[in-house]
Protein backbone atom coordinates (compact mmCIF):
# COMPACT_ATOMS: atom_id res chain seq x y z
CA UNK A 1 0.00 0.00 0.00
CA UNK A 2 2.87 2.41 0.71
CA UNK A 3 4.15 1.91 -2.87
CA UNK A 4 0.73 2.95 -4.19
CA UNK A 5 0.66 5.97 -1.87
CA UNK A 6 4.07 7.06 -3.15
CA UNK A 7 2.84 6.64 -6.73
CA UNK A 8 -0.28 8.66 -5.98
CA UNK A 9 1.75 11.45 -4.38
CA UNK A 10 4.16 11.50 -7.32
CA UNK A 11 1.32 11.55 -9.83
CA UNK A 12 -0.52 14.26 -7.91
CA UNK A 13 2.60 16.39 -7.85
CA UNK A 14 3.20 15.97 -11.57
CA UNK A 15 -0.35 15.80 -12.90
CA UNK A 16 -0.70 18.19 -15.78
CA UNK A 17 -3.73 18.74 -17.92
CA UNK A 18 -2.93 20.12 -21.33
CA UNK A 19 -5.79 22.26 -22.52
CA UNK A 20 -4.91 25.91 -22.13
CA UNK A 21 -7.28 26.67 -19.28
CA UNK A 22 -5.69 28.65 -16.49
CA UNK A 23 -7.49 30.26 -13.62
CA UNK A 24 -6.06 33.07 -11.59
CA UNK A 25 -3.77 31.55 -9.00
CA UNK A 26 -3.08 28.31 -10.92
CA UNK A 27 0.45 27.03 -10.67
CA UNK A 28 0.71 25.73 -14.22
CA UNK A 29 -1.86 22.95 -14.17
CA UNK A 30 -4.28 23.59 -16.95
CA UNK A 31 -7.90 22.55 -16.37
CA UNK A 32 -7.06 20.98 -13.00
CA UNK A 33 -6.84 22.53 -9.62
CA UNK A 34 -3.39 22.36 -8.07
CA UNK A 35 -2.81 19.46 -5.69
CA UNK A 36 -4.39 20.17 -2.33
CA UNK A 37 -8.01 20.32 -1.33
CA UNK A 38 -9.61 22.87 -3.62
CA UNK A 39 -13.26 21.82 -3.29
CA UNK A 40 -14.22 24.86 -1.22
CA UNK A 41 -13.01 27.14 -4.00
CA UNK A 42 -15.17 25.28 -6.53
CA UNK A 43 -18.48 25.67 -4.77
CA UNK A 44 -20.29 23.98 -1.95
CA UNK A 45 -18.75 20.58 -1.39
CA UNK A 46 -20.62 17.64 0.06
CA UNK A 47 -20.00 16.53 3.61
CA UNK A 48 -19.11 12.99 2.55
CA UNK A 49 -16.09 11.57 0.77
CA UNK A 50 -16.25 10.22 -2.75
CA UNK A 51 -16.18 6.69 -1.33
CA UNK A 52 -19.05 7.35 1.09
CA UNK A 53 -21.22 8.94 -1.59
CA UNK A 54 -20.63 6.06 -4.03
CA UNK A 55 -21.54 3.59 -1.28
CA UNK A 56 -24.95 5.24 -0.99
CA UNK A 57 -25.56 5.54 -4.74
CA UNK A 58 -27.89 2.95 -6.22
CA UNK A 59 -26.50 3.78 -9.67
CA UNK A 60 -22.87 2.99 -8.77
CA UNK A 61 -23.09 -0.33 -6.91
CA UNK A 62 -21.04 -2.12 -9.59
CA UNK A 63 -18.32 0.51 -9.22
CA UNK A 64 -18.38 0.13 -5.43
CA UNK A 65 -17.92 -3.63 -5.79
CA UNK A 66 -15.03 -3.11 -8.19
CA UNK A 67 -13.39 -0.53 -5.90
CA UNK A 68 -13.58 -3.00 -3.00
CA UNK A 69 -12.19 -5.85 -5.13
CA UNK A 70 -9.27 -3.63 -6.18
CA UNK A 71 -8.63 -2.41 -2.63
CA UNK A 72 -9.12 1.27 -3.51
CA UNK A 73 -11.64 2.17 -0.77
CA UNK A 74 -9.04 4.11 1.26
CA UNK A 75 -8.03 6.13 -1.80
CA UNK A 76 -11.57 7.34 -2.49
CA UNK A 77 -12.37 7.92 1.19
CA UNK A 78 -9.15 9.71 2.19
CA UNK A 79 -8.44 13.41 2.39
CA UNK A 80 -6.45 13.64 -0.87
CA UNK A 81 -8.60 15.44 -3.47
CA UNK A 82 -9.54 13.49 -6.56
CA UNK A 83 -11.77 13.75 -9.58
CA UNK A 84 -13.55 10.49 -10.34
CA UNK A 85 -15.11 9.65 -13.69
CA UNK A 86 -17.58 7.16 -12.17
CA UNK A 87 -19.05 4.52 -14.49
CA UNK A 88 -22.69 3.75 -13.76
CA UNK A 89 -24.10 0.26 -13.35
CA UNK A 90 -25.26 0.39 -16.98
CA UNK A 91 -21.68 1.21 -18.03
CA UNK A 92 -20.36 -1.89 -16.26
CA UNK A 93 -23.01 -4.03 -17.95
CA UNK A 94 -21.44 -3.14 -21.32
CA UNK A 95 -18.03 -4.59 -20.32
CA UNK A 96 -17.56 -8.06 -21.85
CA UNK A 97 -16.83 -10.58 -19.09
CA UNK A 98 -16.97 -7.76 -16.54
CA UNK A 99 -17.65 -10.14 -13.66
CA UNK A 100 -14.35 -11.92 -14.38
CA UNK A 101 -12.50 -8.68 -13.48
CA UNK A 102 -13.73 -9.06 -9.90
CA UNK A 103 -11.82 -12.32 -9.43
CA UNK A 104 -8.72 -12.13 -7.20
CA UNK A 105 -6.40 -13.16 -10.04
CA UNK A 106 -7.59 -10.12 -12.06
CA UNK A 107 -6.90 -7.55 -9.32
CA UNK A 108 -3.97 -5.92 -11.18
CA UNK A 109 -6.04 -5.43 -14.34
CA UNK A 110 -9.04 -4.17 -12.36
CA UNK A 111 -6.85 -1.72 -10.44
CA UNK A 112 -5.38 -0.46 -13.72
CA UNK A 113 -8.86 0.14 -15.14
CA UNK A 114 -10.17 1.86 -12.01
CA UNK A 115 -7.14 4.13 -11.50
CA UNK A 116 -7.66 5.21 -15.10
CA UNK A 117 -10.92 6.81 -13.92
CA UNK A 118 -9.24 8.76 -11.08
CA UNK A 119 -7.55 12.13 -11.61
CA UNK A 120 -5.45 13.74 -8.85
CA UNK A 121 -6.92 17.12 -7.84
CA UNK A 122 -10.32 18.64 -8.49
CA UNK A 123 -11.39 19.13 -12.11
CA UNK A 124 -14.90 20.50 -12.60
CA UNK A 125 -16.96 20.48 -15.78
CA UNK A 126 -16.26 24.22 -16.02
CA UNK A 127 -12.50 23.54 -15.92
CA UNK A 128 -12.85 20.97 -18.68
CA UNK A 129 -15.12 23.27 -20.70
CA UNK A 130 -12.60 26.12 -20.59
CA UNK A 131 -9.76 23.82 -21.64
CA UNK A 132 -11.82 22.36 -24.48
CA UNK A 133 -12.84 25.82 -25.64
CA UNK A 134 -9.22 27.02 -25.64
CA UNK A 135 -7.62 24.04 -27.41
CA UNK A 136 -10.47 21.89 -28.72
CA UNK A 137 -9.66 19.17 -26.18
CA UNK A 138 -8.24 18.63 -22.72
CA UNK A 139 -5.63 15.96 -21.97
CA UNK A 140 -6.18 14.63 -18.44
CA UNK A 141 -3.42 12.87 -16.50
CA UNK A 142 -4.90 9.99 -14.51
CA UNK A 143 -3.71 8.20 -11.40
CA UNK A 144 -3.17 5.16 -13.62
CA UNK A 145 -0.53 7.00 -15.64
CA UNK A 146 -2.39 7.00 -18.96
CA UNK A 147 -4.11 10.16 -20.18
CA UNK A 148 -7.78 10.65 -20.98
CA UNK A 149 -8.95 13.19 -23.57
CA UNK A 150 -12.03 15.35 -22.99
CA UNK A 151 -13.91 16.98 -25.86
CA UNK A 152 -17.41 18.27 -26.53
CA UNK A 153 -20.14 16.67 -28.58
CA UNK A 154 -22.91 19.23 -28.65
CA UNK A 155 -23.45 20.29 -25.05
CA UNK A 156 -22.03 17.07 -23.60
CA UNK A 157 -18.51 16.49 -22.36
CA UNK A 158 -17.13 13.27 -23.79
CA UNK A 159 -14.09 11.50 -22.38
CA UNK A 160 -12.07 9.32 -24.76
CA UNK A 161 -9.83 6.52 -23.54
CA UNK A 162 -6.55 5.14 -24.95
CA UNK A 163 -8.45 2.62 -27.09
CA UNK A 164 -10.68 5.29 -28.65
CA UNK A 165 -13.69 4.32 -26.52
CA UNK A 166 -15.94 7.21 -25.53
CA UNK A 167 -17.80 7.90 -22.29
CA UNK A 168 -20.34 10.69 -22.02
CA UNK A 169 -20.51 12.60 -18.75
CA UNK A 170 -24.12 12.04 -17.67
CA UNK A 171 -23.97 13.88 -14.36
CA UNK A 172 -21.20 16.37 -13.63
CA UNK A 173 -19.86 18.20 -10.61
CA UNK A 174 -21.05 16.04 -7.72
CA UNK A 175 -18.81 17.87 -5.21
CA UNK A 176 -17.61 15.87 -2.21
CA UNK A 177 -15.44 16.62 0.81
CA UNK A 178 -12.41 15.16 -1.00
CA UNK A 179 -13.10 15.96 -4.63
CA UNK A 180 -15.69 15.64 -7.34
CA UNK A 181 -17.58 12.85 -9.10
CA UNK A 182 -18.59 12.95 -12.76
CA UNK A 183 -20.85 10.00 -13.67
CA UNK A 184 -20.08 8.47 -17.07
CA UNK A 185 -21.98 6.01 -19.25
CA UNK A 186 -19.03 3.80 -20.30
CA UNK A 187 -16.09 2.13 -18.53
CA UNK A 188 -12.87 3.64 -19.87
CA UNK A 189 -10.00 1.32 -20.82
CA UNK A 190 -6.31 2.27 -20.44
CA UNK A 191 -5.16 -0.10 -23.20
Amino acid sequence: MSRMRHSVIALAASALLVGGCQREGDSGNQAAAPAGNQTAAKGKAGQQSIGQTLGQSGDHSSLVGAVKAAGLEATLSGSQPYTLFAPTNAAFQKVPNGQALLQPDQKAQLTSILTYHIVPGVVTAEDLGRAIQAKGKAEIATMGGVNLTATREGDAIVVTDAKGGKARVTQADQLQSNGVIHSVDTVLMPS
